[in-house]
């Protein structure tokens, strides 16, 4: 087992972080001798098997195994002062979900000593292509917080979630990749049903737009009106509402982003309606995005005083996410809401729930560009960057938009990327048996590859094979528009001690997206999974 951190920089500040923790824990602790201080222990515990058969675009099959551990811990020096340390281990004999923005291979560009400094937007974090991988520990929390009278301070590398999760999701699921966190510093100003955060950001996990590079900071704001979603059964509706603007530089790359994302939810006794729009603009020459732009994005060069370094054309980025989510409990009523019935499944086992019948529909967007397929240092149509990926924990599929699927240049996997898809649900609880429903998922692609055709030299001479451990497998797929239709039943069972028993099962009818050039179509998919997970 190795401790992975992201640069020396990050080890600094996570050892001076826990200096200071632990120096003012002790100091705390000497001039208020009376104070008690208090120790909270929470995580989470999971075990999941599943194997699928026939996924494309070659036809592979594959038996996976993940075992995904974490604990925080929470001391209470005083009252008003919180200490958090969390902590992620995942064995698994699979790949994670992509970081975010493109597939690529290039993640740094080295000066004359060959000293590598990372650029925003790679897919490959020390060497992986991907966002947790096999016998690694990650401080996935470390910071402090303080109540004082006027508002919350945190500083320290802390979780990060907003809207629906389509930027940045701190949920954990058993079956996907560690949750967004990032090193900040914030002060959040609450003002009962109205609070105001302001972030000064040096690096986030997990998430789009954001660099391994020390050099690399955002500035965030963030606004949120708020209620009860419990109180939906007595006021009748329940909502939140909130935006987000955050502004990114880099200056090696000259990067500047402006993301600006905006969500609501909306709780009335047995119907739901939740929406996310994320909206990032700005400006690159990070060498990442050079397969989204000209074949002479960057060049190579020597100017007799730097020699290697490397020269790229600014590229601007307009990109645009959204996703819907509805829901509506058919039996609800004023003891039994939509929002207690939700709840209850956080926070009880089966037993102690009431039976219940909820139909939901997603549906989203997440735009892409046709040079999106392109490898690294191919020309493409354009200079613009439209792509952009949604966070990996949002999977609405069990098979055509699973975490197993290689990553495929220009095509959906664990991350959604370049799709519009809508998903239909219902789920039938019972407190002696538990949950069980079907999910019907469609997809498309929203832009196609245009070197599919018998001129291209890459299509012509195509031969089909992945890596399931590279982060860009170019191949000639993306012709066609149709990702496919995929049915699945879900099965969960929550014991007293809050133990999820879960089984998947589904069959992807795959489209005509997948098909590789001049060969045969894998036409179905199929496959199940089995999963252990609790959080306590």
């Amino acid at each position: 087992m190795r401790l992975s951190y992201n640069n020396k920089f990050q080890i600094k500040k996570t050892i001076l972080l826990g200096i200071c923790s632990l120096s003012s824990s002790m100091l705390l602790n000497d001039m208020q001798a009376s104070a008690s201080t208090s120790l909270m222990a929470s995580g989470h515990v999971g075990v999941v098997g599943q194997a699928t058969f026939g996924s494309p675009p070659v036809g592979s099959d594959f038996s996976a195994f993940r075992v995904p551990i974490g604990l925080i811990l929470e001391a209470k020096p005083t009252d008003n002062l919180s200490l958090y340390l969390g902590i992620d281990y995942a064995y698994n004999n699979y790949p994670g979900p992509s970081i975010y923005l493109g597939q690529n291979s290039t993640t740094s560009k080295t000066d004359s000593t060959g000293t590598g400094s990372p650029m925003p937007f790679g897919n490959s974090a020390n060497g992986s292509p991907y966002s947790q991988q096999v016998d690694n520990v990650y401080i996935t929390q470390a910071y402090f917080s303080y109540q004082t009278a006027i508002g919350l301070l945190r500083a320290g590398r802390m979780p990060r979630h907003w809207g629906l999760g389509i930027y940045k999701n701190s949920e954990w699921t058993p079956y996907s990749g560690l949750p967004s966190t990032s090193d900040a510093l914030s002060f959040t100003g609450d003002f009962n049903a109205f609070d105001v955060s302001a972030y000064y950001e040096k690096y986030s996990e997990g998430v789009g737009g954001t660099s391994n590079d020390s050099k690399g900071n955002a500035f965030t704001l963030e606004a949120r009106l708020k209620s009860d979603p419990a109180d939906a059964a007595s006021s009748g509706v329940s909502q939140e509402l909130g935006v987000l603007f955050s502004k990114f530089t880099h200056g090696k790359s000259n990067t500047t982003l402006n993301i600006l994302d905006v969500y609501a939810k909306f709780y009335f006794s047995s119907f739901y309606i939740g929406g996310e729009l994320l909206y990032p603009t700005g400006s690159t020459q990070s060498p990442n995005y050079q397969n989204l732009g000209s074949a002479s994005a960057c060049s190579y060069v020597q100017d007799g005083t730097t020699p290697g370094s490397i020269t790229c054309v600014s590229q601007k980025i307009s990109a645009l996410a959204a996703l819907l989510k509805i829901k509506y409990q058919i039996d609800a009523n004023d003891s039994t809401s939509l929002a207690s019935t939700e709840k209850a499944q956080k926070i009880l086992g089966t037993e102690e729930r009431k039976s219940s019948h909820v139909i939901g529909m997603w549906s989203g967007y997440v735009s892409g560009g046709n040079n999106q397929f392109n490898s690294p240092g191919t020309s493409g149509s354009t200079n613009d960057i439209t792509a952009i990926s949604m966070n990996s924990n949002i999977q609405p599929s069990f098979l055509m938009f699973n975490n197993t699927l290689p990553a495929v240049n220009g095509m959906p996997g664990g991350s959604l990327t370049n799709t519009t898809f809508v998903r239909l649900d219902y789920t039938y609880e019972n407190p002696s048996f538990g949950s069980i429903g079907p999910v019907f998922v469609w997809g498309v692609l929203n832009n196609l590859n245009q070197n599919y055709n018998a001129q291209n030299t890459l299509c012509k001479n195509n031969t089909p094979s992945v890596d399931p451990n590279s982060p860009t497998n170019v191949l000639c797929v993306g012709g066609n528009s149709n990702l496919g239709f995929e049915a699945d039943v879900s099965y969960r069972y929550t014991t007293l001690d809050r133990v999820t028993f879960g089984l998947d099962a589904g069959y992807w009818f795959v489209g005509n997206a997948w098909q590789v050039y001049n060969q045969s179509l894998i036409n179905g998919v199929y496959g199940m999974r089995a999963s252990v997970s609790t959080e306590f």
